[in-house]
């Protein structure tokens, strides 16, 4: 429990370091750190733990050095270019320049004829970390992982009618959003439901959820349905894109699950988090800091494990997920603000609705790869998606912008659902 709250602690001051402007050009974390253990070990703990705690910002400080990040020239340069698509969005595309820095593209019609790992040739003009498109070409990916998303999403398109609903299938279990119309991104924006639209752990922990059920009923609850569950678990990872975000549950996934199997006991979330979030820096170089998918994916599950709710009774679970769109939506309030020009205020009541149509979405779109079921399957998911979209277009709203007075509200915000989901134990304290 010690170390568990250790290692969130170094995890926590790094990404602090990281993300303030502090700046560190010095490497002496690299000395200091065996400095730390060698006190831990000796059975200086608190000493190691106050010197590794520093070095934690510190080498956050230093991973985020102005000279060691890519520079973008800020002067506006015309040409052609041949980028490589990072990841698409409902209002642009995220590329790889030939430089190897990121750009922003704005152009919705360029995102819906791209997919993450293809590549585009754009005759236009980069300025700074945004690029401005007259004409495009996409270069579809020849990889295996993006050939296999390709030719599912494609035999969504041959099974189902409706181009909507097609779409929806393939964007909620491929993580392919190529093919959804601009009325379809448009309804899932101004309700603040497009998160819904991105694989992300959600998706990875449905999945895994149905799977675990399964397969302990056909296995019994040994390794062999974990290893199963593991398995089928990464190659939807793999095959989805490997997202940051679904990477990040994948690995929570397989610690949970092996944790738990070993001691009998839920592991402890916070520590969980914490290797999830060294791992993905490690692996991506730091990389995924930077990513805005990962900074919202591992935010909100923070915000739920820090802030989170379970309610009990019958409307219990109705209520859980309420309150867990409120959290997520106060906690990441200031970054998807940012990142999208506001937030929606029907975003928690609209994503509680969702759900269940998101669920049977994707039970009814996974039967219809599936022959003896593809004609009910595809009346049932379309009428589906009828009644979802009829549902949001009646809840859309406009956005509200984060603006400067609501950082001083923002952190009130936070103590007030923390005090709100551990009120037995806080007023515990003063009796």
């Amino acid at each position: 429990m010690v170390f568990s709250k250790t290692l969130f602690l170094f995890t926590a001051l790094f990404l602090a370091g990281y993300y303030t402007p502090l700046r560190c050009s010095s490497q002496i974390w690299l000395a200091g750190i065996p400095a730390g253990v060698v006190l831990i070990t000796l059975g200086h703990r608190k000493s190691g733990i106050i010197i590794l705690c520093t070095l934690s910002i510190l080498l956050g400080s230093y991973l985020d050095d102005p000279c060691r990040q890519p520079r973008s020239d800020q002067t506006s340069e015309a040409g052609v270019w041949h980028c490589s698509v990072k990841t698409t969005t409902t209002e642009g595309a995220i590329l790889v320049a030939p430089m190897g820095y990121t750009v922003w593209s704005s152009d919705r019609k360029l995102a819906q004829s791209v997919s993450r790992g293809d590549s585009v040739v754009i005759i236009g003009s980069v300025s700074g970390a945004f690029m401005e498109s007259s004409a495009f070409r996409s270069i579809p990916s020849t990889s295996l992982q993006d050939r296999i998303r390709r030719t599912t999403a494609e035999k969504f398109a041959g099974s189902i009618t409706s181009r909507e609903t097609s779409s929806l299938v393939s964007a909620l279990l491929v993580g392919e959003r190529g093919y959804l119309p601009p009325s379809v991104r448009r309804v899932f924006s101004d309700t603040g439901t497009s998160h819904l639209l991105a694989l992300s752990g959600m998706h990875v922990g449905i999945l895994s959820t149905l799977m675990l059920i399964i397969f302990r009923k056909l296995f019994g609850k040994g390794w062999l349905s974990i290893t199963a569950v593991i398995l089928i678990a990464f190659i939807y990872v793999f095959v989805s894109g490997a997202r940051a975000s679904t990477v990040r549950a994948g690995v929570m996934l397989l610690l949970v699950l092996i944790l738990f199997h070993l001691s009998g006991r839920t592991p402890d979330l916070l520590f969980v988090w914490s290797v999830a979030v060294i791992f993905l820096t490690a692996v991506s170089s730091g990389d995924v800091l930077e990513n805005i998918g990962a900074k919202m994916s591992f935010g909100a599950v923070l915000s739920l494990i820090i802030l989170g709710k379970n309610f009990t009774g019958k409307p219990g679970w109705i209520m859980s997920i309420a309150y867990a769109g409120v959290v997520v939506t106060v906690a990441l309030a200031p970054l998807v603000s940012f990142t999208y020009g506001g937030l929606s205020p029907v975003a928690p009541i609209a994503t509680v609705i969702s759900v269940p149509f998101m669920l049977g979405t994707m039970l009814t779109g996974f039967l219809t790869l599936l022959f003896p079921f593809i004609s009910v399957a595809s009346i049932l998911s379309e009428w589906i998606v009828f009644i979802w979209l009829a549902i949001l277009e009646i809840l859309k709203s406009g956005r509200i912008v984060f603006l400067e007075w609501m950082f001083w509200l923002w952190p009130v915000c936070l103590v007030t659902l923390w005090l709100f989901s551990r009120r037995k134990g806080y007023l515990r304290r003063f009796r």
